[in-house]
């Protein structure tokens, strides 16, 4: 679906934000792109639909070339993003009118659109406040009308960047549990861009990400077992694997592969079941 090739870029400032990054996000793929501040996992997740350019190297959505200006339309049309901040893509004063906004700009016919944007608040649980003001909205609930804005816009992939950086812990798993649902029900390729680690448990494959380069990537359960190197880096794992780890150092049980804290309560108490 998205292939990154060789792909370096400096901004105008002389900072070099990636150097040399190759990666392949393929069809129905959740990948969890995770880095410290300044690691370049946001300018490559702008890459992936031509709002930034490479310096060098290429970047093609199903074979179009993002540096082709003639294929930047559809290139969009079929990869969609989402930023830390909802508001920056909130242009309209009705929720509806906003999920709109999208198809509209694309030439999509009225009947269609309609059809479009129910479906759309549908899938992220938002259709009953179809008439509403978005301002009079809370932050999580905003993430689901922009979301809902590019789901109606029918994209192949969604890209989600740091968009669960502003809500609270169970805003954050909301967007996660649609994420989900999207990706299984739609099959909807979905790269996430984030600084929660715990989130990449829900990945297929997570890359992370170090001053411009991938220092390493591999499903959760690899990169997670990783975790010196990840602190080495500033980065660190999930709490969920940060105490497993502790309860089999201090040999209290073997929780064996637990990512969540659901995970660990349930192997937990199978493994002191059986002492």
């Amino acid at each position: 679906m998205v292939s990154v090739n060789n792909v370096t870029f400096s901004y105008e400032n002389g900072c070099n934000a990636l150097d040399g990054i190759s990666l392949t996000v393929s069809d129905g793929e959740i990948v969890c792109i995770v880095g410290h501040n300044g690691s370049g996992k946001s300018t490559l997740a702008k890459m992936f639909n031509g709002l930034l350019i490479p310096s060098s190297g290429t970047v093609t959505v199903n074979g179009m070339d993002t540096a082709d200006e003639e294929k930047t339309l559809e290139i969009r049309r079929q990869v969609g993003v989402v930023f830390q901040n909802p508001d920056n893509q909130i242009v309209t004063t009705i929720v509806k009118e906003d999920v709109a906004f999208g198809p509209e700009n694309l030439g999509v016919p009225t009947e269609e659109m309609i059809v479009r944007v129910d479906d759309a608040l549908k899938a992220v649980g938002m259709e009953s406040y179809a008439d509403s003001a978005p301002h009079m909205l809370s932050g999580g609930q905003k993430q689901r009308i922009a979301i809902a804005g590019m789901l109606a816009m029918e994209p192949e992939t969604l890209i989600l960047d740091e968009a669960t950086a502003m809500l609270d812990p169970m805003g954050r798993r909301d967007i996660l549990n649609i994420v989900k649902k999207l990706n299984k029900e739609k099959n909807i390729t979905v790269v996430m861009i984030t600084q929660y680690m715990e989130e990449a448990v829900f990945a297929d494959r997570v890359i992370v990400m170090n001053n411009g380069h991938i220092e390493m990537e591999g499903t959760p359960e690899y990169v997670f077992s990783k975790g010196d190197e990840l602190r080495a880096i500033g980065l660190d794992v999930p709490p969920a694997v940060e105490l497993r780890e502790m309860l089999k150092k201090e040999g209290v049980a073997d929780c064996g592969s637990a990512m969540t804290l659901e995970e660990l309560a349930e192997q937990l108490c199978r493994s002191l079941s059986k002492n």
